[in-house]
């Protein structure tokens, strides 16, 4: 199973513990709602619990259809929980809400999508900059997804052409699979697709893999 990190200074369980602690009682907030402008609604996974995650901007369901196709990440949640993280000696501690929380076969991590207009403020930009040095600080795994990201990758349309041809289970969507491949039912697949997907999920493994090595000095360079 590829993984998107190797040699963690910390354990599987001990990531899973860390983040435990620091999750607030606090709900998060309401996602899809009536009264909401922004384009929001289900991303169909087969790697979520409920078959279904909550997006709430076109950038979320587009990193969602990464996560889906990498065949690193075994299972994903989106605004899972709130964290209440340290804002350093001389800050008060805050709220975070993560966007994604994915599970692989090396631990959790948690994912920010960002769209580059969203980090354009000097507040943006310290708050971006407070929960990244948090996380890491805790040794917790941390990806951003900016939208230059995914706007300058080119497998991107391939990912939407599969997600859109993708067979769902016909046996509804409760049902276990035993598929080796991730997100995919491999009983209602041909061959060609088959092989399309796999490499379609080669270059969503290494995307994951090169944005967790990107620190948040790197990521704030991203922005004009």
């Amino acid at each position: 199973m590829p993984n998107i990190f190797i040699n963690w200074p910390i354990t599987e369980a001990q990531i899973s513990e860390r983040i435990e602690t620091l999750t607030s009682p606090r709900s998060p907030r309401k996602v899809v709602t009536r009264s909401g402008r922004n384009v929001r609604g289900f991303f169909p996974s087969l790697k979520s619990r409920s078959r279904k995650e909550k997006f709430e901007s076109n950038l979320e369901a587009s990193a969602l259809g990464i996560l889906e196709v990498s065949s690193a990440v075994l299972r994903l949640r989106t605004h899972p929980y709130v964290l209440v993280l340290s804002g350093g000696a001389d800050t008060k501690d805050f709220f975070y809400t993560p966007d994604v929380e994915i599970e692989t076969a090396n631990g959790k991590v948690i994912i920010e999508i960002k769209g580059l207009p969203f980090l354009k403020s000097q507040k943006s930009k310290t708050r971006y900059r407070s929960i990244s040095q948090s996380l890491r600080g805790q040794r917790i795994p941390f990806i951003t997804i900016l939208s230059s990201d995914i706007e300058k990758w080119p497998t991107q349309d391939e990912v939407q052409q599969l997600l859109k041809a993708r067979p769902w289970p016909r046996f509804g969507t409760r049902r276990q699979l035993q598929s080796g491949v991730p997100g995919l039912d491999v009983d209602e697949c041909s061959e060609e697709f088959l092989e399309r997907w796999r490499k379609a999920s080669e270059e969503c493994d290494a995307l994951l893999t090169r944005l967790m090595r990107r620190g948040p000095d790197e990521t704030l360079a991203q922005v004009a």
